[in-house]
């Protein structure tokens, strides 16, 4: 990494939008001794948001008490390198101190179970982000992959009102086109999409149209932009390049008039695990990374993970021209912002 890159990193708070991995067992680069917070922080990474539960199967209230028990007791036994964040000050502490700054956040509103109390009590227990639905039907309106989004239901605008109140992030990634649309317009805080794409460049169900994502800078919102595959190239045989997904940033900042409304959200559950490795026999596993090593230009260089993955990013953005004050914005100071603008 060069000097200018890494001296971008270390005095930037970087955050992943979204992770989703946290708990899982680590992968196999991690390597002897180390566990997945190691690995994390190796990368460059200060703070992340973990959906501590999620929708792909219905969750209770309970669940989300068991999850944030489980999340807070990490603090117990790694005190040196973790801590559950719920203001911008815990994470600035915990950039200050080398640790990770864990925001904790649902996919999916089913914990709730149809009771706004539930709400108020959430965020004082630690939950800063809720993702209105998980691609299905809720209590809330309508998930991407729902054939016809009816929109927001009563409650839903019952609930974006109290979250609104109390200072909880609103997501809609994973959230049908109409009730996200409904949602933004809904909201008086700025709302995000903590791991989308660019409709306007890849074809998706889960990517985010020119509409929505003009909506969401009127508000002031963010959308953190996905590596996955599937977000990033009309063509799911090849990966995408790094320069495949900074031109969703490019993208959102010609849309939007800046760089103000973009982020990172990697939504790590892809990377590799044992547990991958048993239980998905027959699919070709990698340690790879998203894309590959930064080499001058956009081409595929092998042997890319989570410890590197970054850097090559800051690389890349620096070489498209990206000023280093837009690449601090997208790497993690839009979403600080917002934050900032919606935590009471």
């Amino acid at each position: 990494m060069s000097d200018k890159a890494r001296t971008l990193m270390s005095n930037t708070i970087v955050v992943d939008g979204l992770f989703h991995a946290l708990m899982k067992d680590p992968p196999p680069e991690c390597g002897i001794g180390k566990n997945i917070v190691d690995m994390i922080l190796e990368g460059g990474v200060n703070c992340m948001v973990d959906s501590i539960i999620s929708d792909q199967y219905s969750s209770s209230f309970n669940d989300l008490l068991n999850a944030i028990y489980d999340y807070k007791l990490l603090e117990d036994v790694l005190p040196s390198k973790y801590t559950v964040a719920e203001s911008i000050a815990d994470i600035e502490k915990a950039k200050e101190e080398g640790k990770l700054a864990l925001i904790m956040s649902t996919q999916g509103s089913d914990f709730l179970q149809s009771d706004l109390r539930k709400i108020s009590l959430a965020y004082k227990l630690g939950l800063r982000i809720v993702q209105v639905t998980y691609n299905n039907e809720c209590s809330f309106g309508c998930g991407s992959y729902v054939k016809h989004d009816t929109g927001l239901t009563y409650f839903g605008e019952q609930a974006i009102i109290e979250m609104n109140r109390v200072g909880m992030v609103i997501d809609v990634s994973h959230v049908g086109h109409v009730t996200a649309l409904q949602t933004i317009e809904a909201s008086q805080d700025p709302v995000i999409y903590s791991h989308s794409g660019v409709q306007a460049l890849t074809k998706h169900v889960r990517n985010t149209n020119d509409e929505h994502i003009k909506a969401l800078a009127k508000k002031g919102g963010v959308l953190c932009v996905c590596p996955h595959c599937i977000m990033n190239t009309n063509n799911q045989d090849v990966r995408p390049t790094v320069d495949d997904y900074i031109n969703s940033f490019i993208h959102i900042a010609e849309v939007t008039g800046s760089m103000d409304h973009a982020g990172i959200g990697t939504d790590r559950w892809s990377r590799n695990t044992m547990a991958n490795d048993i239980k998905r026999v027959g699919f070709e596993r990698s340690t790879k990374g998203f894309f590959g090593k930064f080499d001058g230009n956009s081409k595929h260089v092998e042997g890319f993970n989570y410890y590197n993955e970054w850097e090559n990013l800051v690389e890349h953005m620096l070489a498209r021209n990206i000023s280093e004050a837009d690449c601090k914005k997208l790497l993690g100071g839009n979403l600080l912002r917002v934050w900032k603008q919606v935590w009471k």
